[in-house]
């Protein structure tokens, strides 16, 4: 009886996800309020306050599961590029445009964003190791293949998506302390493809 309430439960959430990313899609994240997402739901606000605490946790919960389906395809078009450090540079890039995407495609303002990012990394914590895991059995297979020198492949693993969110959260928090109202992602970019090209130089055989 437990286990069916809490399937409900999930399957009520994934529709309040969706339906809420739609309006924060139109209206984005600060314009929108419970009353929309309730409304394009089906149920009345109040119900929503069973599930989510504000429309705040609802974004980041339904940006997480987006997230993790983007992830797996992700992984499959990287597993069919050629070379390790193509595959990696291909990963990061992509994983980095696609975060900054979610927020700029729903219009968060810096002040909501200060909101977001605690809620945000507690959650972020279980996908952020598969991501791990996927780049250590990438590297792995490249020195298997000898295509890379013997190395540590979870170390490195570690290390680029550390930075990789690193520099994305630098710039973000750097944006909050100077109230700007837009984020250029632009350097970190160039930072990370820097750093892949020069981890990469030292491991190719």
């Amino acid at each position: 009886m437990f286990v069916m309430a809490t399937d409900k439960k999930e399957l009520v959430k994934e529709k309040i996800g969706k339906s809420a990313m739609q309006c924060f899609i139109k209206f984005g994240l600060d314009k929108t309020t419970l009353d929309d997402i309730a409304k394009s739901v089906g149920l009345n606000k109040a119900s929503l306050y069973y599930y989510y605490r504000n429309k705040e946790d609802i974004f980041v919960d339904a940006a997480l599961k987006e997230g993790e389906d983007y992830i797996h395809s992700l992984q499959e078009k990287v597993l069919k590029k050629r070379g390790i450090e193509n595959q990696v540079w291909y990963y990061m890039q992509s994983r980095f445009i696609y975060y900054k995407n979610v927020l700029n495609m729903n219009r968060v303002s810096v002040d909501t964003l200060n909101k977001l990012l605690p809620r945000f990394f507690e959650l972020y914590e279980a996908l952020m190791n598969r991501e791990i895991q996927f780049l250590s059995l990438l590297i792995k297979r490249a020195v298997e293949n000898e295509e890379l020198i013997s190395t540590h492949p979870a170390k490195i693993a570690v290390v680029l998506i550390s930075v990789s969110d690193a520099l994305k959260h630098s710039v973000e928090q750097q944006a909050i302390l100077k109230m700007k109202h837009e984020i250029d992602y632009s350097q970190s970019l160039n930072d990370m493809r820097f750093l892949v090209s020069l981890i990469f130089k030292g491991l190719k055989k």
